[in-house]
């Protein structure tokens, strides 16, 4: 009889052990974890307006006003440094989750910023006119020029392009961590 009640006493220990062990493996079973369009354009839109590549130019403007030399015609060249943001707007990307694959469809990036640092502002070659005085204004209208030029020189480099590519380096580190992260593994593909 003793002999019995110790094998019945190890066979229900051995038995709590092993549902010890299953019960253990089930609560530590990772959830299956599924990937929705919304949560990712959610997620995006947090950072909205993404600067991702940024642009130092340092240009020169000529400025004149008036048509009399010496009595109402006055001029000066001025040269400026610009500083040049461009970027995406995350908030426009598009996404889209079909079976194992989340696309991003990207909106083309735009030049978000051109400001003209104050401090840099360097006048040359200045003719003033007996009739027209207001330096303030013409420097106010200077530096609009330098906008303008600034936004036309930015046009020709090639930061557009930079601030694309930096902003698919930017989704895949900020997406590949959700597409890893669940028991489904996701492909990543962002159309431009």
């Amino acid at each position: 009889m003793k002999k019995m009640r110790s094998l019945i006493i190890i066979i229900a220990a051995a038995a709590l052990i092993a549902v010890g062990f299953l019960g253990a493996r089930l609560l530590n079973k990772e959830p299956k974890v599924t990937v929705s369009a919304t949560s990712i354009e959610e997620r995006l839109s947090k950072c909205s307006s993404l600067t991702t590549a940024r642009l130092d130019y340092r240009g020169i403007i000529k400025y004149s006003e008036g048509e009399i030399d010496f009595i109402t015609k006055k001029s000066f060249s001025m040269i400026y440094d610009a500083h040049i943001k461009a970027g995406i707007d995350l908030s426009q990307a598009e996404v889209k989750v079909s079976g194992k694959e989340i696309q991003v469809k990207l909106p083309s990036p735009k030049i978000q910023d051109i400001s003209i640092d104050s401090d840099s502002l360097e006048f040359y070659d200045e003719k003033f006119a007996l009739f027209n005085w207001t330096n303030k204004e013409d420097t106010t209208k200077a530096i609009a020029y330098a906008k303008e030029d600034a936004s036309a020189k930015a046009g020709q480099t090639d930061i557009l392009t930079q601030a694309r590519e930096q902003a698919v380096t930017v989704i895949e580190t900020l997406i590949q961590p959700i597409a890893d992260d669940s028991s489904n593994s996701y492909t990543l593909k962002i159309i431009e």
